[in-house]
């Protein structure tokens, strides 16, 4: 697998970015992009940081989540009410305390980086105003905000570093925003890895930060039905911080198992009340039971879909997607899958290694 160019992957740019190498983070349409270049702080070096220098404005940033900047006493420079909506948190710039000169030069800006990179670091660890200008990102990453800023911390989460990138806007000789061809061709000869923010939602939506996968196993039992028993297993989706519920009848591992997505009703449980909504969840247990296959309960989670920078249903689809995977599962028939219209869930096949590996994946294939 190449390690340059557009194609490249996430698992492309977390080899790079543990090597202390640069990765260029691309947003926006063809033509129309804006590619930063990313520099994990906490491998910042004087040789990487001089070279963003030279190809970027020479303004670098210090990207790391708005929680952190909080713990560091780096308020954002002006007050939310003046700040245009969705605009990058700018915080007040900084040096290190000591071991710096002047603070402009390379080496003393990638040892600032390290620095805020430092878990122990503390507010008098720091001088303001500095040459580093730190940019507070949302909590939740791509997830809460679809931005370079928050891609570049949740890749060097992803690749198990501190999640505080060196960032520059990467820029031509002529001093304009290098873009289609030319940023292509840049990458290439640099032999740098780009990823697109999409990218890096996409992977958060199906894998998860470097703390977890996207869900995790907090309970397994067995349920007694007639006949035979059946393996309940209790999921947590650490970006929604939902419970959901799987019921697994008999799989056949050589065929698709039949998967069966069910939301939560407002009873909240679907072995208790009765309901349609439990009426329709008994006969897809009856089912399963007897025919093979699974029963995924989906339940609501802590925050609001608002609060999203995706739609609830591709929320959902990552999720289930998760799941799935978690389960050691890699085709599987669908019935129920969450789409862009709330009401007009539909069925589908899904081949689980595309819907993890391409960006671009949409179960559309009607059965």
């Amino acid at each position: 697998m190449s390690g340059c160019g557009v194609n490249s992957t996430i698992e492309t740019a977390v080899r790079a970015l543990t090597a202390g190498r640069p990765v260029l983070v691309v947003g926006g349409e063809t033509h129309r992009e804006v590619a930063e270049v990313l520099i994990p702080a906490a491998l910042a070096t004087p040789k990487w940081t001089a070279w963003a220098v030279r190809y970027t404005s020479g303004l670098l940033c210090a990207t790391l989540r708005s929680t952190r900047a909080d713990e560091l006493e780096l308020p954002a420079m002006v007050r939310a009410i003046d700040a245009s909506a969705g605009a990058p948190a700018f915080g007040v710039g900084v040096d290190a305390a000591v071991s710096v000169g002047t603070g402009i030069s390379a080496t003393d800006r990638a040892y600032t980086a390290r620095v805020l990179a430092n878990s122990d670091t503390r507010p008098e660890d720091l001088t303001r105003p500095g040459h580093v200008l730190p940019l507070r990102t949302a909590p939740r990453g791509v997830i809460e905000r679809k931005d370079s800023g928050e891609a570049s911390v949740d890749l060097c989460d992803i690749a198990d570093l501190a999640p505080v990138g060196l960032t520059g806007t990467l820029l031509g000789d002529d001093g304009s925003l290098l873009q289609g061809a030319a940023l292509s061709n840049f990458a290439r000869i640099h032999r740098l890895p780009i990823v697109r923010i999409d990218d890096v939602v996409h992977h958060r939506l199906h894998h998860g930060g470097a703390d977890g996968a996207r869900v995790r196993q907090i309970t397994t039992r067995v349920m007694d039905v007639p006949d035979r028993s059946m393996r309940v297993i209790d999921f947590e989706d650490t970006l929604t911080s939902a419970q959901h519920t799987v019921f697994i009848g008999s799989m056949t591992r050589a065929e698709a198992p039949t998967v069966y997505i069910l939301a939560e009703c407002p009873h909240r449980d679907p072995l208790s009340f009765r309901c349609r909504c439990q009426r329709e969840f008994e006969r897809h247990r009856t089912r399963i039971v007897a025919e093979g296959g699974i029963i995924i309960y989906l339940r609501s989670g802590r925050w609001p879909a608002a609060q999203y920078s995706v739609h609830e249903y591709e929320l959902t689809q990552g999720c289930i997607t998760a799941i799935l995977i978690d389960l050691g599962l890699t085709s599987v028939a669908v019935s129920g899958w969450p789409s862009e219209c709330p009401s007009r869930v539909s069925s589908c096949e899904i081949q689980l290694a595309l819907a993890v590996q391409d960006p671009d994946f949409r179960a559309a294939a009607s059965l």
